[in-house]
């Protein structure tokens, strides 16, 4: 765990003993042309945090593009509260689509943190804001858009960094909380870059073996016929978002990973205790 924090620096103040968060990199306003000005929030990730992970125009990128999305999810920190075993759900369109994931991942509580088109180029920027405000039992990670076949895609290689600097993250503000990496699902519409996707999900299953306390999710079985090929009637018409059926199977397959993590976890807290 010390690796990766050591590895990405300091990624912002530490709670205090209140439960207070102190303030992040003093980064206000990023000005990056003479007519135009963009404010920065001091809890996006620094130049020098993404520095040999995240090029400062594509942060700024980021920033433009998603800060208002954002800026939503902290007024809903504001008005909402959650329970503090809850299970937090940190993602792309695929997060934010699931209407009935509390219902499908039952009796997790959860705290649901999905925006559309999220890839982990972005999330880099906005973890701190997006993770901070909340205490969670188990984060629960699904980025699908890192690799679909446009100009903007990144190399595997690219992308781990991202996961690392993701979990540095969450482990600065939950330490013990364990943290699972939802496999990408094969669809119909990103088929041509399948064998990419394959290798950015065997990235995952590598880091989860590698890294204390952090797990990856195998979904693509349940998604694939028996020909190997995307099961269509589990996707709405544009063949690249799950409908209900194809919900049902993500939230038994999630939920029964939680099972298995968080009791393993139960038995280990007792075990020490004893």
């Amino acid at each position: 765990m010390g690796a990766i924090v050591a590895a990405i620096g300091m990624i912002g103040a530490a709670p205090s003993a209140s439960g207070q968060e102190k303030p992040g990199p003093q980064t206000n306003v990023a000005t990056h042309s003479k007519a135009e000005s963009l404010y920065d929030s001091p809890l996006n990730a620094t130049e020098e945090e993404l520095s040999g992970i995240l090029s400062p125009e594509d942060r700024i990128k980021a920033i433009k593009r998603w800060d208002s999305d954002i800026a939503r999810f902290e007024k809903l920190d504001k008005s909402e509260s959650y329970p503090e075993n809850s299970v937090m759900l940190l993602g792309s369109s695929s997060i934010r689509l699931w209407k009935q994931a509390a219902e499908m991942l039952a009796p997790y509580p959860i705290i649901q943190r999905g925006y559309g088109g999220a890839r982990h180029a972005d999330m880099v920027v906005f973890a701190r804001r997006l993770i901070s405000p909340h205490q969670f039992r188990a984060l629960v990670v699904f980025i699908a858009n890192d690799i679909t076949g446009s100009k903007e895609d990144r190399t595997v290689e690219e992308v781990h960094k991202m996961v690392m600097h993701l979990i540095g993250v969450a482990r600065q503000y939950q330490p013990d909380s364990p943290i699972l990496l939802v496999e990408v699902t094969p669809t119909q519409s990103r088929w041509k870059v399948w064998p990419e996707i394959r290798s950015l999900n065997a990235m995952f299953r590598e880091v989860a073996l590698t890294e204390p306390n952090v797990y990856c999710l195998a979904t693509s079985e349940y998604y694939l016929t028996a020909n190997d090929m995307p099961r269509t009637e589990l996707f709405i018409g544009d063949q690249l978002h799950q409908n209900e059926a194809g919900y049902l199977i993500w939230g038994d397959l999630i939920r029964r990973r939680l099972d298995e993590i968080l009791s393993d976890e139960e038995v280990q807290v007792n075990a020490t205790a004893g």
